[in-house]
């Protein structure tokens, strides 16, 4: 079991840092490179969730990403500073009141990649916990 994580500043600059984080990991990893290109889709999408629903865009807050290798699976957690939600009652982005919509595709986007295992709340922010099948 291989474990890693990195803490990231609250705005949309900490991405270039997760990027090389996703890198390096999946690198250490073995991971083939279509699978490292879904994985830097959807983290990216989940950081930028993190950033701009759970820390609504303040620098000072952080958002930390965790990365757990066990055998035939990724674990992945995001952790921003924000209250949550609950992933099964956001619209449907592909419903045609909402193709049109400039937001709204990020977890449709995870959950073709990844499964998403949890989205837990505590005093310090949420989780979204992902589960990835490398190949």
């Amino acid at each position: 079991m291989k474990r890693a994580e990195i803490v990231l500043q609250g705005g949309y600059s900490g991405y270039e840092a997760l990027h090389g984080f996703v890198a390096s990991f999946a690198e250490g990893e073995g991971y083939s490179s279509l699978f490292v290109e879904r994985l830097q889709l959807a983290m990216k999408e989940a950081f930028v969730n993190a950033v701009k629903h759970g820390n609504r865009e303040l620098e000072a807050l952080r958002v930390s990403c965790t990365f757990t290798a066990v055998a035939g699976a990724l674990l992945a957690s995001v952790r921003d500073c924000g209250k949550g939600f609950n992933p099964d009652e956001l619209p449907n982005p592909l419903d045609s009141l909402n193709v049109l919509r400039l937001s709204g595709r990020g977890i449709h986007i995870i959950r073709s990649i990844a499964e998403i295992m949890a989205l837990e709340r505590d005093g310090d922010g949420s989780v979204l916990r992902l589960r990835y099948h490398p190949f």
